[in-house]
């Protein structure tokens, strides 16, 4: 027997139970008839008693199986109701994240732009006329602002250490001196606030209720996406230093930040007891 709604709101099912009833109510009399004494008063009383009671159990069943379709209904309507909202409420935590983690994007890129770094050199002129007669060295001064200075402190600008030793850029420093020589120098500082936000950054992305575990590395691919090679070298070397060891480290392997790190760009020869995860350069 059919229960859909559609079935029994279109009066079908309605038919078919009348015909049974009636069917089943017209067996029954025709048996009385066959076996027992006619008797026309009562026979008849009885058939309009007993026809009626057939329409009257029609019915019920029919309000009956009406009110099951009409809970079935009620029930579906609930269920769509709770998928629909969970839906909305995911959407919801979505742009809740989204909003959070894009004024983050924003608000690091300011403070990349906001970056900046001065030295100053001697440079030999004793062949120059401009040259000073009591040195021979004319003093060149270096500003930088924004990405450039992760180059230029990397590459080229005078690193001292406590020895007087001048080391160019922190890469000849760390040839020479490892991460004890990134540690213990002044330049990494310039670099504080830039690697603490972007620590929160993927922190935030890592540990947010408001998103799904499958993509938080979608998220973090973002992030990951503007970074300039000389970026990701300094984070390289941050991540294995004291400064980042225990807390980005682990980050830096879980979203593979060094994903689009140029391994030829790295410091030839350095060696350390930290070191990274293969997890770190390609995502698993």
């Amino acid at each position: 027997m059919r229960f859909d709604e559609e079935y029994w709101m279109s009066y079908k099912g309605l038919s078919m139970v009348l015909t049974i009833c009636i069917a089943v109510f017209g067996a029954g009399y025709g048996l009385t008839c066959l076996f027992d004494k006619p008797n026309e008063a009562g026979d008849t009383a009885g058939l309009v008693n007993g026809l009626f009671s057939a329409l009257a159990f029609a019915g019920v069943i029919y309000a009956i199986f009406l009110q099951r379709n009409e809970l079935q209904l009620q029930r579906k309507e609930l269920a769509d109701t709770r998928a629909e909202f969970q839906i909305q409420n995911e959407t919801l935590k979505r742009q809740r994240f989204e909003n959070t983690f894009f004024n983050m994007l924003q608000l690091q890129q300011q403070i990349t732009d906001n970056i900046t770094f001065s030295y100053s050199y001697n440079v030999d002129v004793r062949s120059s006329h401009t040259a000073s007669l009591s040195t021979g060295f004319q003093e060149v001064k270096v500003d930088r602002k924004g990405r450039e200075v992760f180059h230029e402190a990397f590459e080229l600008a005078p690193h001292e250490i406590d020895d007087d030793t001048v080391y160019t850029g922190m890469r000849e420093l760390l040839t020479h001196q490892g991460l004890i020589g990134y540690e213990d120098n002044f330049t990494p500082t310039y670099f504080d606030h830039y690697f603490r936000h972007l620590y929160r950054i993927f922190k935030f992305v890592a540990t947010s209720p408001l998103i799904k575990e499958e993509d938080r590395y979608e998220y973090s691919s973002m992030v990951r996406a503007q970074l300039s090679r000389y970026e990701l070298i300094w984070l390289y070397y941050n991540g294995l230093s004291l400064y980042g060891v225990d807390k980005f480290k682990p980050l830096i392997e879980k979203f593979a930040l060094l994903k689009n790190l140029r391994a030829d760009m790295l410091v030839e020869g350095f060696e350390t007891e930290a070191s990274y995860s293969q997890q770190a350069f390609a995502h698993i």
